[in-house]
């Protein structure tokens, strides 16, 4: 638990069903109970054993008697602990609690271990018990008693606390005869102590010093008083104990007190008298139950004729049976278990156990123990206990009351019929004013009460004038008590310490701090008087006249107590006096609707149309909201109609008058029409009731005038009818001339019988009634009346909204009576007062009195115009002229009090307001000296100076207000708003059903539903400005959630996303958490947010942000190295040794890796199974800064600064990655702040971290451009691992080269593989950043090092796969020996297939851009197998990763790879594939390839997914618009040349020569094969527009033309030495060229070249090309004039192998001179 830290017990019964439930229920023959079970499981620590096996079902008042040993334990330095830790606020109170509970559970803790009990806690005392069977036992038990005293001293006897007070603890112990009188009702019950034992502890505790243990003289005789060293007190009865005399006793003393002592028998209490032998201690009581009873027998109870009890006297006899007697005289074979029953016994017979336990079973079962229990137990703690709520949240600071009642009663009168008449009065008048009794004592002070004001579920915003009237009632009842010889009554206000303190098994509800102790003294010291502190009186807002200051006396303990006040009511303020309404001086703002209703029944009222009936009203609103001031403007609108008004505001203490209110308006009524209250005496009364023969029926009306004026004769039997027929007569007489108006405020506090009398009054005519309530009050009518009256049809509720904010600079104006207010006073106010009418006018009443406002004459200056906000004069012309107000409030003084009371905080003097002004213009201006005038006109209110208005304080009556309304509460509800409190002003529904302690989620919700509609919480998603205004004009709820929903989502009324309506709430219901509580709220949000952060980690690869692995993945990872332990390096067969002379055929043999699609379904499902594939790592990245600012902010809260280092490194990695530098600096700057204030040398000096942050500061620098500083920090972070990074150009090689044989000796030799450990894991990380800086900054030597160190950490371990994949990636892409380069492809291919559930998303990137590199360069070698197998597994991949940025490069060299195999149906499919996302992507380099491929197909004669006009209406438009991106240049001269070969085909020169241009345009130095199959493309057109030219063009133009074709094909002739799979077309272009230049061996060759390499590359359309025009250049066969193209055949697929390939003209035809040659030609090369 965080607030109350128990004390564990050694041997803990974890079931904690306590044994007599068990046992009496396994008597009835019946099974567990676990609801049973579970209740008293939770309510019998509150209260000690003598109230759990009292007699519950007799009349009280009950006393019981017991023969005890007694101690009373009372703990010195208490009360200079509560005041340092006051001083501590919130976190001492907190800190308090601890010790506080550690050093009670101390010593609680040794009673119990003795068989004690806790019979009562007092704040800094404890009273124990040991309770005996007979006087026979005390010798034993007070040896017993001395021995644990003697413990608790030898532990509690000096305890440091943590702020240097001692505490110290004495102890009186005694023993003999005790009673206990049980006092109470029905409702709430007390258990007192009396008797001779009590009076001796008492006595023996007063001759205490600290740390001693004193001994009564009857307690002295009966211990062993060798046993002790001891010392005589000077009365020499008195003895004080010292220590232990022998430490081992023999003899009869130690069979005395030898180890069976706890067998013999002992009595439970008197009333109990026979025990049961075969029920012992464990059997009696389990966890939770006092442990006084643990080790004694259950008691049996008597027959009322053998009871020891009676009704209010103690008996002297002993009236118990000798049970034990006949015990001792059973069998010795005759076992007993530990229910209860005998083992051993004959068939047949009864079990003696059970027999016994049967007597007691009814009578138990008729007590009802649960609910008797409940009555002894305080409202606050039930409340927590009946919704199953940690006590801990009960524990808390408030603001509270404290009434402390001292009684000296005579001891001639029967003491307990006395008491409970005192309890039955206290009770009662504590219940009238929201009290709460919480401990009635009898010792040390004598007979005492304390009473709290304002517990939870007992707040009210007047609890310090209900503690001040209700002492003064009770001081006047009491004092007219027979027996009652004084009261003295103590009353203080202030910040308490409110919770449950002592043990695990025994604890008590208790109020600890200054003001209680305070409240004491004044008792104590102030006698037979009502008096109070300061604060109370302040707070109180009662007339000073009723109030007498006192001399101030020395009060232990105490110190600067202030003026003590002693209360007096004055017959002009008695608490029945009804109060009229306030006047208010201006015009009510605002409530225009209200207004607009109320007119309208007024004038229906005043003009007597009253057919329709009058529509009564009942303002309901909050406190504070402007109620009353509301109903005065009614009040005036009414008077101003020639309207009678009956006006009074109610008081809580009229709640309990009867007819208070019907009294008040009959007599006000009667007076107002003329007539008396002597009604028999009024002749027109009288005649109208004569008349109806109810003359002699006057005696109905006694109880509503309030007297016994009228006599009923004996033959007069009246009804409800006769009463209802003579207030009708009466009232229509008195509305004759009149009607009347009634109005009565705060209608909550209207008792039964005036809810009847309003009832009947509201059928009257002439009688309009406009009440107003709390909203709790409507929704929960008082009374069957009240319910009555709010559920008639002629009753309207009107809710009464906070006033617009637009009107509080006028509200605050006229409040302090200025005109005009600082801007910045009325964002402060709109801001706090959330508007409320009250708050705000608190608020400027705080800061006026605290001299935070000036309030003075403007002078005219532009100085006091400055920043200021004026409203509208109408809104500040005051309603009274000065001499009328004045007129009016001669006529009531309760009106005048009310008036002074608010407004005179705002009156200044004249004097000084020239001292104030002179002071603020000095401040503002100086040297300047303002202008006056000789009488100023007008107020304002300025700040005064130096005051900021964002620190000023809210004031206490807000606080009070807040909790009152928070107390009002469910506890489930203050749970909730506590734990969102602690979240902030806005939180996710969720995260507080995850925070609540034990939550049930079904009523966790119900009460999210209740908040909401009670103003609390609001949908944080409510659309603000316009959009509400629209939603408002279609009728939609303001309280409507607007949080988006999914389809499944079964709690659509619910809102996702909540957030305070009101920040001063959540401030304060924040700050009423106790530091624990806040603590532990802290960390389980803090949990909550972790496993947020969790699932977005998941979609994010682990290395980005420098975690660990997940824990599955480690677990993988041992279970993979115990079963590859003895398997050789995968890196061991790398050749490190360079051969530059190697055959590139012979390397490609021995490393060629196939990627079969078998081997690549691994891969594929694993990224199936990847749930971030599908979503950019930054958008995650963007969605955990939220949460890691969150996280911070809670853990700083909670105080765990490491935890916070981490996180804030993590949020720093993450603000990098998203290039935010400004963030991660700040971040960085805060991490040094925290590492400084941690004084954990290991946390703050831990090399992994500090690496870490060294990397971060180096990425930091490199992204602000500084690359030394940035070097500087990543060659630190490998420092601190251990990873040497050299300096100069001799130190890289030397390291390079021992990096080498370390890695071919790792080669040659088969190691365990050891698994990778958090220093590999750093390790590997720092490597990464260092490769990735030196490949930045372009240090190719320190990249070759740094890929080296990263092999090694891989080599001989069972890395992490993504580690092993970005070393083999870095080596494989420097890798200049083909043979070792496809070597670690393998074995990269084959780790990453093995272990394919281990790859993440960014691995398989890594892996398909490796493969599309392969992919490549077996494209460039003319490996076209090879190449289309690892396109298409890149490709698969980067599809089903949806990664269409790194798909660009892998889809040209698939397509490529496709149409040159001649695969025309996949390559159709992959067009059909590139066409999705190219139709939903905006990037414009993907619709070029999609292009540029279906002109490739069309050219290639195959089906056309796109007709060659849509393609060229996309490559002119995008042609014309391209720009300076040069990574596209290659894609665009592609498809540029494709369409001009195209028109060439067609003829059409003129728009080719528009096309071929662009070649000019797009040049490219790039080389790869797109580039060079563009070329060539482009050579094609020009051979065939050099072919038609030789018809039409010059010699000239045909020389320039060949020129040109001559320096392309150079020019290819270069790329193809880099890009073997070029040949083919190359040598096709040669043999085109030769053959229009009639060079036919030429032709031959170069077509007998390219049939070779195409047959080798597996190049099929190159090779099906060749040998076509080699059949068409030789067979002579005519080629037809137009291109029979893919696009004229239709949209068939069929026409895909019908359609031919085009055929390279020859123009014009050869000559017969030269068919010869030709044929040999021919020839030839068909032989060849």
């Amino acid at each position: 638990m965080s607030g109350i830290k128990w004390r564990a017990e050694p041997n803990e019964d974890r079931k904690g069903t306590p044994k007599i439930i068990q046992l009496i229920r396994q008597a009835q023959g019946l099974a567990p109970n676990p609801e049973e079970e579970s209740a008293l499981k939770k309510l019998t620590p509150h209260v000690p054993g003598i109230v759990t096996f009292a007699d519950h079902t007799r009349a009280l008042p009950l006393t019981t008697s017991y023969t005890t040993v007694l101690v009373f334990a009372d703990i010195s330095g208490f009360t200079a602990l509560c005041e340092k830790y006051s001083a501590m606020k919130n976190a001492g109170i907190d800190q308090l609690t601890k010790t506080l509970n550690n050093y009670l559970g101390e010593i609680v803790d040794n009673i119990i271990s003795s068989e004690g009990d806790v019979l009562k806690f007092a704040g800094d005392a404890i009273l124990a018990v040991w309770r005996v069977n007979n006087e026979s036992e005390l010798n034993s038990t007070v040896d017993q008693v001395i021995k644990c005293c003697l413990n608790i001293q030898d532990v509690c006897g000096s305890w440091e606390t943590d702020i240097g007070v001692r505490l110290t603890v004495k102890m009186g112990v005694s023993a003999g005869e005790m009673s206990v009188t049980f006092l109470g009702n029905n409702e709430f019950r007390a258990y007192v102590e009396l008797g001779p034992a009590i009076r001796d502890v008492n006595e023996a505790e007063n001759l205490c010093g600290a740390g001693h243990i004193v001994l009564s003289p009857y307690a002295w005789k009966l211990c062993t008083q060798s046993l002790y060293n001891h010392e005589l007190l000077p009365d020499q009865r008195h003895a004080r104990i010292l220590s232990y005399w022998r430490a081992n006793p023999s003899g009869s003393e130690a069979r005395k007190d030898g180890p069976l002592w706890f067998m013999r028998k002992r009595r439970m209490g008197g009333d109990w008298g026979v025990s049961v032998t075969s029920i012992t201690a464990a059997a009696a009581f389990s966890e939770g139950a006092s442990k006084s009873l643990f080790t004694r027998p259950i008691p049996i109870i008597n027959d009322a004729n053998t009871s020891k009890s009676c009704g209010d006297e103690t008996s002297k006899e002993d009236c118990s049976l000798p049970s034990s007697n006949r015990r001792n005289s059973e069998p010795n074979n005759s076992t007993t278990s530990e229910n209860g029953e005998e083992k051993n016994t004959r068939p047949g017979r009864p079990k003696p156990g059970l027999n016994r336990l049967r007597t007691v079973v009814k009578k138990v079962k008729d007590m009802r123990l649960d609910e008797s229990l409940r009555l002894y137990i305080l409202h606050p703690v039930l409340k927590k206990l009946d919704d199953n709520q940690p006590l801990e949240y009960l524990s808390e600071m408030r603001n509270v009351t404290v009434v402390f009642m001292n009684l000296v009663l005579d001891e001639n009168f029967n003491i307990n019929k006395l008491l409970q008449g005192v309890f039955e009065v206290v009770y009662s008048q504590s219940k009238m004013m929201h009290g709460c009794l919480n401990k009635v004592f009898f010792f040390d002070k004598g007979c005492t009460f304390l009473v709290i004001f304002g517990l939870p579920g007992y707040k009210h915003e007047n609890d310090c004038s209900h503690a001040l009237i209700c002492s003064h009632n009770m001081k006047s009842i009491l004092d007219q008590l027979a027996g009652v010889k004084s009261v003295s009554i103590g009353v203080t206000t202030g910040g308490t310490f409110c919770g449950v303190v002592g043990h695990k098994n025994r604890h008590e509800y208790s109020v600890i701090s200054r003001k209680v102790n305070m409240a004491a003294r004044l008792m104590m010291h102030y006698p037979n008087k009502v008096t109070c502190g300061e604060r109370t009186f302040q707070l109180s807002r009662l007339p000073s006249s009723n109030f007498q200051v006192l001399g101030t006396k020395r009060m232990k303990g105490l110190q600067n107590v202030g003026v003590i006040r002693e209360y007096v009511e004055s017959s002009g303020t008695t608490t029945q006096a009804m109060a009229k309404i306030p006047y208010f001086l201006f015009p009510l703002l605002g409530r225009e609707d209200e207004m607009e209703l109320i007119e309208l029944e007024l004038q229906r009222l005043a003009s007597g149309r009253e057919e329709e009936g009058l529509d009564h009203y009942v303002i309901s609103g909050a406190s504070g909201i402007g109620k009353t001031r509301l109903m005065d403007h009614f009040t005036r609108i009414a008077e101003q109609k020639n309207i009678n008004v009956i006006s009074c505001a109610l008081r809580l203490q009229h709640l309990h008058i009867a007819n208070c209110l019907s009294n008040y308006i009959t007599h006000v009524m009667l007076s107002s029409s003329g007539f008396s209250d002597r009604i028999e005496k009024e002749p027109d009364l009288l005649s109208a009731l004569s008349s109806c023969g109810l003359d002699s029926k006057l005696y109905l009306l006694n109880d509503i005038l309030g007297s016994k004026k009228y006599l009923r004769c004996l033959d007069e039997d009246g009804s409800e009818d006769d009463l209802r027929r003579i207030l009708t007569i009466i009232i229509e007489k008195c509305t004759e001339k009149q009607p009347v108006l009634v109005m009565v405020d705060d209608a909550q506090n209207m008792d039964h019988l005036s809810w009847k009398f309003l009832c009947e009054l509201r059928k009257m005519k002439g009688v309009l009634i406009v009440l107003s309530s709390r909203p709790a009050a409507i929704e929960k009518p008082s009374c069957e009346h009240a319910e009555e009256f709010m559920n008639c049809s002629s009753v309207r509720v009107k809710d009464l909204a906070v006033l617009d904010t637009q009107h509080i600079p006028a509200l605050a104006c006229q409040i302090m009576d200025v005109v005009r207010i600082p801007c910045e006073l009325e964002v402060m106010l709109r801001e706090r007062s959330q508007g409320v009418p009250y708050w705000c006018e608190q608020l400027l009443i705080d800061m006026k009195e605290k001299n935070q406002l000036i309030i003075t004459y403007d002078d005219g200056t532009a100085a006091m115009k400055e920043g200021v906000i004026t409203p509208n004069v109408k809104q500040l012309k005051k309603v009274f002229s000065e001499n009328s107000f004045d007129s009016v409030l001669d006529e009531n003084d309760n009106d005048q009090i009310e008036y002074n009371r608010a407004s005179s905080v705002f009156q200044v003097n004249d004097d000084e307001v020239m001292k104030q002004n002179e002071t603020t213009h000095n401040m503002m201006r100086s040297g300047c000296k303002p202008q006056r005038d000789k009488e100023p006109k007008v107020k304002i209110a300025l700040f005064s100076p130096l005051v900021n208005p964002k620190e000023v304080a809210v004031p206490h009556i807000m606080k009070e207000l807040i909790i009152t309304r928070l107390d009002s509460m469910r506890a489930s509800e203050q749970l909730i708003v506590k734990c969102a409190a602690v979240l902030g002003q806005t939180f996710p529904r969720d995260m507080i059903e995850y925070i609540l302690p034990k939550v049930q989620r079904v009523k966790a919700r119900k009460s999210f539903k209740r908040l909401k509609e009670m103003g609390i919480f609001e949908c944080a998603n409510i659309p603000t400005g316009r959009t509400a205004l629209l939603f408002q004009t279609n009728g939609l709820h303001p309280e409507a959630c607007f949080c988006p929903k999914m389809e499944e989502d079964c709690n659509k009324d619910l809102c996702n996303v909540m957030r305070f309506k009101n920040n001063l709430l959540q401030q304060i219901a924040y700050n009423i958490l106790m530091e624990s509580q806040r603590l532990d709220l802290h960390n389980k949000t803090v949990e909550y947010l972790e496993n947020q952060a969790n699932e977005i980690r998941k979609r994010i690869p682990y290395y980005l942000l420098y975690r660990k692995p997940n824990e599955g993945l480690e677990k993988k990872q041992v279970q993979r190295a115990s079963v590859i332990s003895r398997r050789s390096n995968k890196v061991s067969d790398v050749n490190i040794v360079d051969d530059e002379f190697e055959n590139l055929s012979k390397l490609s043999r021995r490393g060629a890796v196939h990627i079969s699609r078998t081997d690549l379904e691994p891969l594929i499902n694993a990224v199936c199974q990847l749930d971030g594939g599908h979503q950019q790592v930054a958008e995650f990245l963007k969605r955990l800064i939220p949460i890691y600012t969150d996280m911070e902010r809670h853990m700083r809260l909670a105080k765990d600064s490491k935890y916070v280092v981490d996180v804030l490194l993590e949020h720093a990695v993450a603000a990098i990655l998203l290039k935010d530098t400004l963030k991660c600096k700040e971040i960085l700057q805060t991490v040094e702040e925290l590492l400084q204030s941690i004084d954990d040398k290991d946390f703050t000096f831990d090399v992994f971290r500090l690496s870490k942050i060294s990397r971060i500061r180096g990425k930091v620098a490199y992204y602000s451009g500084d690359l030394e500083t940035a070097q500087r920090w990543f060659r630190r972070a490998g420092e601190l691992l251990g990873i040497h990074q050299p300096s100069t150009n001799l130190m890289i090689w030397l390291s390079t080269i021992r990096c080498m044989v370390h890695l071919k000796t790792l080669r040659k030799f088969t190691v365990e593989r050891r698994h990778a450990t958090d220093k590999t894991l750093e390790q590997g990380y720092c490597l990464s950043d260092l490769l990735w800086f030196y490949r930045e900054s372009g240090k190719e030597n320190l990249v070759h090092l740094s890929i080296l160190q990263q092999m090694i950490k891989v080599t001989g371990r069972t890395c992490y796969l993504h580690q092993v994949v970005e070393s083999y990636a870095a080596a494989i892409k420097v890798c200049k020996i083909e043979s070792t380069k496809r070597k670690l492809e393998t074995q990269l291919f084959e780790s990453c297939v093995s272990r394919h559930d281990e790859l993440s998303h960014n691995d398989l990137v890594m892996l398909a851009n490796m493969y599309t590199d392969m992919a490549i360069n077996y494209l460039n070698a003319g490996d076209l197998c090879e190449a289309l197998s690892s396109s298409t597994g890149a490709y698969e991949i980067f599809d089903k990763l949806n990664h269409q940025d790194s798909g660009l490069a892998v889809s040209p060299v698939l397509a490529s790879c496709l149409f040159l195999t001649r695969r025309n149906d996949q390559f159709c499919e992959f067009l059909q594939r590139l066409q999705s996302p190219v139709c939903r992507s905006d990037g414009r380099i993907q619709r070029v390839w999609y292009y540029t491929f279906c002109v490739e197909g069309i050219l290639n004669g195959d089906y056309p997914l796109q007709s060659f006009q849509c393609c060229l209406d996309f490559a002119t438009h995008y042609l014309r618009s391209c720009d300076a991106v040069s990574n596209e240049n290659v894609a665009r001269l592609y498809l540029a040349m494709n369409i001009a070969v195209w028109f060439c085909r067609k003829g059409q020169w003129d728009s080719a020569q528009i096309w071929l241009d662009y070649s000019e345009v797009l040049n490219t130095n790039i080389v790869s094969f797109l580039s060079l199959y563009a070329l060539s493309r482009k050579l094609e057109a020009m051979l065939l527009y050099l072919n038609t030219s030789k018809l039409t063009k010059s010699q000239k133009a045909l020389n320039a033309l060949n020129g040109k074709i001559e320096m392309d094909l150079k020019k290819l002739d270069k790329g193809c030495r880099k890009i073997p799979s070029m040949l083919p077309r190359f040598h096709h272009l040669k043999a085109y060229l030769s053959i229009l230049k009639q060079s036919y061996f030429k032709t031959k060759w170069h077509l007998m070249t390219a049939v070779k390499i195409a047959t080798k590359h597996g190049n099929i359309l190159e090779l099906t090309w060749v040998k076509r025009h080699r059949w068409m250049w030789f067979k002579r066969m005519d080629t037809p004039d137009q291109w029979p193209d893919s696009t004229s055949q239709g949209n068939s697929k069929s026409c895909i192998k019908e359609s031919p390939i085009y055929n390279w003209p020859i123009i014009p035809q050869t000559n017969n001179k030269e068919q010869p040659s030709l044929q040999y030609s021919k020839t030839t090369f068909s032989q060849k």
